[in-house]
């Protein structure tokens, strides 16, 4: 797969991203609890704040039990609510009502929606909770029947009184955000509170008395309605509807939860038709964009799997090619080495004083060119976790000092002064030597490389009682590092800036194979930098145990 497809992946991926936190904000100002748990993984991916306050509990004891709601719920309800979750856990949908107790000895009705997303194998994966508070719904049926028992009681009294109670009675149920409405033998408006005359674009006195065939914007939507209430009245059923489309006065379409009854008065033959509606428009449309979002998720980390697929088996060449390229560049390094050497003891003949400064600079350049092999070859290795320690004690005091030893001719060609300094005499610490050596040369190269002629640098090895480390501190009077260049210091391949690429070679790839071997020993590296002044190194090893 092309970089420019891994790339407009990872793009589709943070936009798909972006989409669910928008979701997400959005299920946050929601009226409804809204959590996400994880079957296969036994994990909660997501809860929003409304399950806190619809239950009373701390959202974080769903992470550990995916059932740690059932701790309020009330004893009668808690046996089948703790069945019907088991089906979900199968993967059945389920919807049912249950109350909820709280410390104040309040209880509130709450619905619980609950369905399962499979994975590719047809398992389930994820349990989408969605909970709504039906206290309002059970108050505004609780209200309708005491509507209902206060007008069979009034419709005796005198008409004053009954106008005084119908006053009262509407002022309860515009209270109510649903919609409310009494309907009588003849489909006219008896009753309707302000939240259902406003989907008409009215308000309820302009509403009573007239019928859904004068009203509707839909005359097939009327004739609906009107099935439905004489299906109420003629066979004195109760109808739940869990979810009708109805279209509003301004065109657009919502989804009803409705609940119609029958209800009789004193003064009917026959009984009106009391309703009930919530409108889940808003519900619907979350969970139908949750499961788009999801759908889409699952098909982005597919094409993702292929794609790793793709970068490991490009991985894999890499490591291939750096394993030949190791062969194929160090052998024939050490040839020139070995023979630069061979030839500079002058047993092949004498040698002259230009031929011996050729010679040198040969021998110099082919050992910078096999360190930067050498280099490149660890970082590969580094980089795909392919590289052993051989752990053993050591002391780092006698293995400085031999690190300082190694390049002080490097640093004599510039006539640079080494200065090797050490709080104790012995300071004993557990890893690689050779790795410890390698880190030391690395620091100390570079030291030399970005420190004038005749200017000073040094190490010092202390030992920090405090923290149980050993502190190794490379230091120079260089050119020192800026702020903007200590943000890029330890990046592979990168030089801090044209200039210095130009006055000091090197591919810029020592300091960050440093930091991953220190860090591979179970150390810290720390820099501090005065540009003009120069840089201080320092190395923090623990100490053997």
């Amino acid at each position: 797969m092309s970089e420019a497809r891994i790339t407009e992946l990872e793009a589709q991926v943070r936009a798909l991203k972006e989409q669910l936190e928008d979701f997400h904000r959005a299920f946050e100002h929601s009226d409804e609890a809204v959590w996400i748990y994880d079957v296969q993984k036994h994990s909660l991916r997501y809860v929003n704040a409304r399950f806190e306050r619809l239950f009373g509990l701390s959202s974080d004891l769903l992470r550990h039990d995916p059932l740690a709601f059932l701790k309020v719920v009330v004893a009668e309800d808690a046996p089948f609510l703790h069945a019907a979750f088991s089906r979900v856990m199968q993967g059945d949908p389920i919807d049912i009502e249950f109350r909820v107790s709280y410390p104040d000895s309040s209880v509130r009705w709450l619905r619980m929606r609950s369905a399962t997303t499979f994975d590719l194998q047809g398992e389930p994966a994820r349990i989408v909770n969605i909970v709504s508070d039906l206290t309002a719904l059970k108050a505004a049926q609780q209200a309708a029947n005491e509507l209902a028992q206060t007008l069979e009681a009034r419709i005796a009294e005198r008409v004053r009184a009954l106008q005084r109670s119908e006053r009262r009675l509407q002022r309860i149920i515009d209270l109510v955000p649903h919609l409310i409405y009494v309907k009588d033998g003849e489909g006219r408006y008896l009753l309707i509170n302000r939240s259902a005359a406003a989907t008409l674009g009215l308000t309820p006195e302009e509403v009573i008395g007239r019928r859904d065939v004068e009203l509707q914007p839909s005359p097939e939507m009327a004739a609906r309605f009107r099935a439905e209430d004489l299906q109420v009245i003629r066979e004195g059923v109760t109808i739940s509807i869990r979810e009708e489309q109805v279209q509003f006065h301004d065109g657009t379409v919502h989804t009803l939860q409705t609940i119609k009854q029958p209800l009789r008065l004193e003064d009917q033959d026959e009984p009106v038709v009391l309703g009930v509606g919530i409108d889940i428009t808003e519900l619907k449309q979350a969970e139908a964009a949750l499961k788009a979002v999801d759908a889409e998720l699952r098909r982005s980390h597919e094409e993702l799997q292929a794609a790793n697929v793709a970068l490991q088996n490009a991985a894999r060449m890499k490591d291939e090619f750096m394993a030949t390229i190791s062969h194929e560049l160090r052998t024939p390094l050490s040839s020139i080495l070995g023979l630069t050497e061979a030839l500079q003891t002058e047993i092949h003949g004498a040698l002259n004083a230009q031929q011996h400064r050729l010679l040198k600079l040969i021998q110099a350049s082919a050992r910078d060119l096999l360190l930067l092999i050498n280099n490149l070859i660890d970082f590969s290795r580094i980089e795909a976790g392919d590289i052993f320690l051989q752990i053993e004690t050591f002391d780092a005091v006698a293995l400085s000092k031999l690190a300082v030893t190694r390049i002080a001719p490097e640093a004599e060609n510039k006539r640079q002064t080494i200065q090797f300094a050490a709080s104790c005499h012995q300071l004993m610490v557990e890893g690689d030597q050779l790795r410890y050596i390698q880190i030391l040369l690395n620091l100390l190269s570079n030291a030399i490389k970005f420190t004038p002629e005749q200017g000073e640098l040094g190490v010092l090895v202390e030992n920090d009682a405090a923290s149980a480390t050993a502190r190794i501190t490379v230091w120079d009077h260089g050119i020192g590092i800026d702020e903007e260049g200590m943000a890029h210091l330890f990046r592979p391949f990168v030089q801090l800036d044209s200039s210095l690429r130009r006055r000091y070679p090197g591919v810029g790839l020592g300091l960050a194979l440093t930091k991953r071997l220190v860090e591979l020993l179970g150390g810290q590296i720390a820099v501090e930098s005065t540009p003009g002044q120069g840089s201080r190194f320092t190395v923090i090893l623990p100490l053997k145990a």
